[in-house]
């Protein structure tokens, strides 16, 4: 590097102290800086140019990186490139790279359920094929039964992830995914060869809901009306035709309806299926504060499993596992802990949800929502219930990091104590041995603190919740959470209506 001024101060040099020698500039070596991230995850190196002096080397990087205790994740091609910059640049110059990273956890996957045979439902999915792209919704094939001994369901076992790691060499450590057992219901038996297999452990018809399978007895008939009375039973229900008014139908396993229901009453322990349609009627309201009753209708179909309908108006509809509509739902109560899938699901989704409420924790699918003329469709969006697993992680962490944050106040105050005393070989002993107890507490610190920012991100209570309108959302659609309400007043086009943390955000998507 040259001295700018250095050239006159030589020459005043000569004429008053008789110097034959000047000093005009010096060599520059290259300079290397080290940022490491707050979480240990990241080491950032800027590097200056030389101003002929040599370059920088890799041993130089890696003596740097090892006096910061950094051990793992250095990228070489990152340090090459620096180096490289040190030899060929404009002196003086600076650049910067990320040359050693951390890595992140990657938590297991949660227990999955593979069903092996097709239960009623999926049964009345797939209608006859017949020439020129048509189906028989009539012919609906054999009643799916099954023999003793045929696998019904398959576990496939979590896995428990992959831990991650800071630049210092901390270990993260991965949570496992969650898991579950077969759920081994009535007629249903663990496989003696495979415990990840569930038989049927008698003939009957399967009802598959999650990680458990009932072989239930079926129980087919042409109808349901006056002539032969309410049914009560506790395998599944096969009913060939319709069920007429004030009928009821009460099964332990699946209800598949070929026909119609008309002002019925279904309970299910398993899945609800009705090919045709649901019609029912609206009980009066009264006539104060209409707009906040909730109507009660003369159909209620009510299942532990899912509930598939082909259309629906004037009834009221409750279900564990999901609500799906083939066409459309009109002024009806749905009630909900899945996701309500009207005509397909996400983009796909053409069906119509016209008037009515919807109660549900869960996505919405449809192409309209509301109706031209303004009808009234209210939609209550609750967010769903954390699992018990979860909260058991987040009291297990928040413990380890209350216990950790207290022993290193515990150890930076012995220390401070000791720190005062008259120094001897035994007391820089004793505080070399405290120092590393106290970097190893802080490390655990850094790595429970990390475990706790990836696990709120999973939090259920800050999952959105989204209502897609693939068509048209129509005014006089109303959107409910817990502490906020999204009137739509206009008509609206392709639309995405997102609820997070008890807040709606509307996104066009035209």
């Amino acid at each position: 590097m040259l001295d700018e001024n250095a050239l006159s101060r030589a020459l005043t040099q000569f004429k008053t102290e008789n110097q034959r020698v000047a000093r005009i500039g010096a060599c520059v070596p290259p300079r290397l800086e080290l940022v490491i991230s707050d979480d240990d995850m990241q080491v950032t190196a800027k590097v200056t140019a030389p101003q002929g002096g040599p370059p920088l080397t890799v041993n130089t990087f890696l003596q740097e990186l090892r006096e910061q205790g950094v051990t793992l994740g250095i990228r070489r091609a990152a340090i090459d490139k620096l180096i490289q910059h040190t030899l060929s640049a404009e002196p003086g110059s600076s650049t910067e790279a990320l040359i050693a990273r951390g890595k992140f956890p990657v938590d297991g996957s949660d227990t999955q359920f593979k069903q092996l045979v097709q239960d009623a439902r999926q049964r009345v999915l797939q209608p006859k094929e017949l020439d020129g792209d048509k189906v028989d919704m009539r012919d609906l094939g054999e009643i799916l039964s099954v023999d003793k001994g045929t696998p019904l369901l398959q576990r496939i076992p979590a896995t428990p992830g992959t831990a991650g790691f800071t630049v210092r060499g901390a270990t993260l450590d991965a949570a496992a995914g969650a898991d579950r057992e077969l759920q081994a219901g009535i007629g249903t038996e663990i496989s003696a060869d495979d415990p990840n297999i569930l038989l049927a452990s008698r003939q009957g018809l399967p009802c598959l809901v999650d990680n458990a399978a009932n072989v239930d007895d079926v129980l087919s008939m042409r109808k349901v009306d006056a002539t032969t009375g309410h049914v009560e039973y506790e395998g599944s229900v096969l009913i060939q035709g319709n069920i007429g008014p004030g009928m009821r139908v009460i099964a332990g396993g699946d209800v598949t309806v070929s026909g119609y229901v008309d002002s019925a009453h279904i309970e299910s322990g398993g899945n609800v299926t009705i090919t045709k349609g649901v019609i029912g009627q609206q009980n009066e309201l009264d006539s104060d504060d209409v707009e906040d009753q909730v109507p009660e209708h003369s159909t209620q179909i009510s299942a532990k499993g899912s509930i598939w309908v082909s259309y629906s108006q004037y009834a009221t509809l409750t279900s564990e596992h999901g609500v799906i509509v083939d066409k459309q739902l009109t002024h009806c109560h749905v009630i909900t802990k899945g996701t309500l899938c009207l005509g397909g699901e996400g983009k796909e989704a053409r069906g119509k949800l016209i008037g009515g409420v919807v109660d549900t924790c869960n996505h919405i699918y449809a192409g309209q929502i509301g109706a031209p003329a303004g009808t009234r469709t209210s939609i209550n969006l609750s967010m769903p219930p954390v699992p018990e697993a979860y909260l058991q992680e987040q009291e297990k962490l928040t413990a380890e990091l209350r216990d950790e944050l207290g022993l290193v106040k515990k150890l930076t105050r012995v220390r401070q104590k000791a720190s005062l005393e008259e120094s001897s070989p035994k007391l820089k002993e004793f505080l070399s041995t405290l120092d590393q107890k106290l970097e190893n507490h802080r490390r655990n610190v850094t790595v429970l603190r990390i475990r706790a920012a990836e696990l709120l991100k999973k939090d259920p209570a800050k999952a959105p919740i989204i209502s897609y309108a693939n068509r048209v959302l129509y005014a006089g659609t109303l959107f409910r959470s817990d502490v906020e309400t999204k009137a739509i007043h206009e008509n609206r086009g392709p639309s995405t209506l997102i609820l997070r943390n008890g807040n709606f955000n509307y996104q066009y998507v035209g």
